[in-house]
């Protein structure tokens, strides 16, 4: 998606254009409003349907708390990830039956008031969601559990993580907050609210930076989008490792080595995910620290952010 600036005032613009011509200086954005673009008979492109969503929540917790607001953009990309076609952004708000904490109201910006009486369609959502391929969040992990735990049928659902799954660092860029990746693409929005946030997401992911992997001058250095770098990373079949029964002694070991703890209580071991091409290195490193030998488990979309 090509950046246009025809929704911003001409005067602005051409004051900003001055300005940017000083390197002194950096230019942000807003996003333009929300739209949709379709095929001209309004019907579905032939490709691969995904899902870009994001929940605004009264805590962190789902199995206590519950989502106040629901926000849902289906697109459709070929084979090579390339954007064929995105709906409207579809957006609900749920009435949680009690205050607001202080702090969640002035996170969103919503208030008690705007949920009073306010339900999402669970068939609604049940129906966009089932018809994608893949779903997608901003960390998605977090907006994970929550679906999962009100819309339990999409258990077998595919999703992918625009925050992990994107190599942000390589490509030249601080952080992985989506309201800071944002701002490095010269762009802002000032919501913080369910339909603003995945308004920003797809504008993100269709930007695009070139492989950091490529020389200069390289032909096959010509850029991808963010949006396809993640559908790559998310089609890999990759390995978990899980040192299992490791000694409470190896933990700065472990996460020096880039291992996380997992406190699930079903799991509760620190693990890693990494390429199966880079499995027999691992198992070495494993005996070479006097570890017990780790646990494998191949993983895929499916799996990944449970």
């Amino acid at each position: 998606m090509k950046s246009s600036h025809h929704h911003l005032d001409p005067v602005g613009e051409a004051l900003a254009d001055r300005l940017a011509e000083y390197p002194d200086y950096r230019i942000l954005r807003a996003l333009p409003p929300p739209y949709a673009s379709m095929p001209a008979n309004g019907s579905p492109p032939v490709g691969r349907c995904i899902a870009l969503l994001d929940v605004e929540t009264t805590s962190l917790d789902a199995a206590t708390g519950s989502i106040i607001e629901l926000a849902i953009k289906l697109c459709w990309v070929d084979g090579d990830g390339n954007l064929l076609g995105h709906f409207p952004i579809f957006s609900w708000l749920q009435d949680p039956g009690h205050p607001l904490d202080e702090n969640i109201a002035q996170l969103t910006g919503l208030t008690d008031a705007d949920l009073a009486g306010k339900a999402i369609d669970d068939e609604a959502v049940s129906r966009l969601l089932d018809r994608a391929d893949l779903l997608v969040a901003h960390n998605a992990r977090f907006d994970l559990a929550w679906i999962l735990q009100r819309w339990p049928d999409l258990w077998e659902k595919p999703w992918a993580c625009s925050c992990s799954e994107i190599p942000w660092q390589s490509l030249g860029l601080e952080g992985r907050s989506q309201h800071h990746l944002l701002l490095q693409h010269g762009a802002f929005t000032t919501a913080h609210r369910a339909p603003a946030d995945v308004w920003a997401l797809f504008w993100l992911l269709q930007q695009s930076r070139s492989d950091p992997e490529r020389g200069q001058g390289d032909a096959a250095s010509a850029e991808r989008t963010h949006l396809q770098r993640m559908l790559a990373a998310s089609d890999r079949e990759t390995i978990r490792v899980d040192a299992v029964n490791a000694p409470y002694a190896k933990k700065n070991l472990l996460q020096a080595r880039g291992y996380s703890w997992d406190p699930h209580l079903l799991r509760k071991v620190w693990w890693r995910e990494i390429l199966p091409e880079a499995v027999e290195a691992e198992q070495l490193w494993f005996q070479r620290e006097g570890l017990p030998a780790p646990r494998l488990m191949p993983i895929t979309a499916r799996e990944r952010h449970r």
